[in-house]
């Protein structure tokens, strides 16, 4: 490997100097805009929940973990208690993470925070990007801790700040690009305006989840070697590339064609289970790929210790990727429904019926208890529109509802029924 690339000779970024702001800068400004006050209208604490700005607050970590082993011992040199720090923060971070799957991170609709939900957003795509660092290191201990390298400690992490700056850039990308434009152009313009309908919309919402997932991995990889990204030529064993292309197809069409074919908003946990195993899987494929092709050759496990450790790093990535964010994704998907009612009531009458019409024919076609559940989310955030908006889908439902084949209508509004009864005692 020769430290020659694109953008030349940079400071090395491996120890404490300027290059350690920009990194930290961006986290900060990304901590403040997800939890600075939007309304005056409504109280603060409201929608930015206690757990809500802590799971935030921890996103700086990295940068803590980044100091730790710089402080504790220099850049490249490994000790016992610098292994005994590392691990002890990514434990304390894998905590801080888990509670994103926890229904108090969500804050009520307020209208003012029109398309820009953090709360929705941020859960599931933190549990991407902080999943894929758990895994990515887990895999990179498993096979690089090597026999030499037991006793001196020197699989520990170099660390780079310009390295760090990169994983950041992708993680905005990862999580707050692709969220919105998943949200906005996606799932919005397919559900108004019936656009995104076929596999653009899905091309558009995977490819952008494989393009985060590959700046990242290249992002941490160089923290973890303690090079400059862009700067370093690596082997570039080709054989790497093709397992990475492997990837894109399991995160791209496979994926993508599985999710296109269920209903989004009503999909089960046990698929929704289903959806983040694959994902997961199509990490490990393309962290696997990018290894050895940036290594040079295929890589085995070759200790016991990298074994364990990475099998370690492993569960916590799993516990995040599949489990955390399976249920983080089901919470948002309720939290999203006034929101969405709420963008549909500024539509058209005819796409308020069309898309009402829709969800009603849905709903009927499910088992009693999914029905009622799916229409118990739907009428509750109804009721956490603005008594405008509420009017207004109210009697679009009711519209819609006559429009459905007497059957299906006798269904829905049995349940409707049950639904509105139930809060009348409660009241």
């Amino acid at each position: 490997m020769t430290a020659s690339g694109f953008f030349g000779p940079f400071s090395p970024g491996t120890g404490i100097g300027f290059y350690i702001l920009p990194p930290v800068l961006i986290l900060l400004a990304i901590t403040l805009s997800m939890t600075l006050p939007i309304t005056k209208r409504v109280k603060w604490s409201t929608y930015r929940r206690p757990l809500y700005v802590t799971a935030v607050l921890f996103e700086n970590w990295i940068s803590v973990v980044g100091l730790v082993l710089i402080l504790v011992a220099p850049p490249g040199v490994g000790t016992e208690s610098k292994a005994i720090y590392f691990l002890l923060t990514i434990i304390i971070f894998w905590a801080a993470t888990i509670v994103l799957a926890s229904k108090r991170i969500q804050s009520r609709f307020i209208p003012e925070m029109g398309l820009f939900r953090p709360d929705l957003l941020y859960p599931t795509g933190a549990n991407l990007a902080r999943g894929e660092i758990f895994a990515g290191l887990g895999l990179k201990l498993m096979l690089t801790i090597t026999p030499v390298s037991i006793h001196n400690f020197a699989w520990l992490p170099v660390w780079n700040w310009w390295g760090l700056l990169w994983a950041e850039l992708s993680m905005v990308f990862l999580v707050a690009v692709r969220g919105m434009t998943k949200l906005k152009v996606v799932l919005m313009g397919r559900m108004i305006k019936q656009k995104m309908l076929g596999w653009r919309g899905t091309l558009l919402e995977e490819g952008f989840l494989y393009l985060g997932f590959t700046g990242l991995s290249y992002g941490f990889l160089n923290v973890f070697m303690g090079y400059i990204p862009f700067t370093v030529v690596y082997p570039r064993f080709w054989p790497g590339a093709l397992i990475m292309v492997i990837a894109a197809i399991i995160l791209i069409p496979v994926r993508g064609y599985l999710k296109h074919k269920v209903d989004r908003i009503t999909m089960s946990y046990r698929r929704t289970l289903g959806l983040m195993a694959l994902l997961y899987l199509g990490v490990m494929v393309l962290m696997y790929g990018m290894i050895v092709m940036l290594m040079g050759r295929f890589l085995v496990v070759t200790t016991t210790l990298g074994l364990v450790l990475g099998l370690f790093l492993q569960i916590l990535g799993i516990s995040v990727i599949v489990f955390g964010r399976a249920r983080s994704i089901m919470n948002d998907r309720k939290g999203m429904l006034p929101q969405m009612l709420w963008v549909l009531s500024h539509a058209d009458e005819q796409d308020r019926q069309r898309v009402m019409k829709t969800r009603l024919e849905i709903f009927a076609s499910m088992n009693e208890k999914e029905r009622y559940v799916n229409m118990k989310n739907m009428y509750d955030a109804l009721m956490q529109l603005p008594d405008e908006n509420q009017s207004k889908m109210l009697g679009t439902q009711m519209m819609a509802l006559s429009y459905l084949e007497s059957e299906k209508r006798g269904r829905c509004m049995r349940t409707m029924d049950r639904i509105t009864s139930m809060g009348v005692s409660q009241e």
